[in-house]
């Protein structure tokens, strides 16, 4: 499986709302081999933002609704705003024949976030949720990767229960070093 990485130094050359969303979500994330820095982060949310990018948008509205740490306070109100308001655009923008594979494939992925969350307007759907997921995998995104096996196979969530899928999914996060997985991988046990 090819796996999508981006080298974060040639993103901040070439700032526009996709890279900006890029860059954020690997701070936020630690994706993208660099360490979480909510603080960079968040700045680069904005910064899509002002690209009018809507990935940019869905993300801010995601820490919103989360928080991010001592960073940004929860704000439900303007999360649902944002989220609202960003839905229709991703799916302009997966539906542009000139949206590259890779901001197509990560409007995808948050299409599925929106459907497991219950995000917006959009309705709790897990069966949804994993097809998009499961989609977005298979093309080489690490976060639906780490997703298919720390949630939804493990627990059986928008599909039956696959501990051996999970274990498959999980150590293929894990080996990209995906820090988020090396953790689960070990809570879960499958390295003893």
């Amino acid at each position: 499986m090819n796996l999508i990485k981006f080298n974060l130094e040639d993103l901040k050359k070439d700032l526009n709302g996709f890279s900006c969303y890029i860059l954020g979500r690997s701070y936020d994330l630690e994706e993208n081999d660099v360490t979480k820095d909510y603080k960079k982060a968040l700045s680069y949310y904005q910064k899509g933002i002002s690209y009018n990018h809507p990935l940019c948008e869905y993300s801010l509205g995601i820490s919103l609704l989360f928080g991010l740490e001592d960073i940004l306070e929860k704000d439900e109100y303007k999360a649902n705003k944002l989220l609202i308001n960003a839905y229709p655009r991703i799916l302009d923008l997966i539906n542009n024949p000139k949206t590259s594979f890779a901001e197509r494939l990560y409007a995808k992925f948050v299409t599925g976030a929106y459907y497991y969350f219950g995000l917006g307007n959009i309705k709790k759907d897990y069966n949804k949720a994993f097809k998009v997921i499961k989609e977005c995998a298979d093309n080489g995104h690490i976060a639906a990767i780490y997703d298919l096996g720390a949630n939804f196979y493990y627990n059986g969530i928008g599909t039956i229960k696959d501990l051996n899928k999970a274990n498959y999914y999980l150590n293929i996060a894990k080996e990209a070093n995906l820090p988020r997985a090396i953790k689960k991988y070990k809570e879960y046990k499958y390295d003893e």
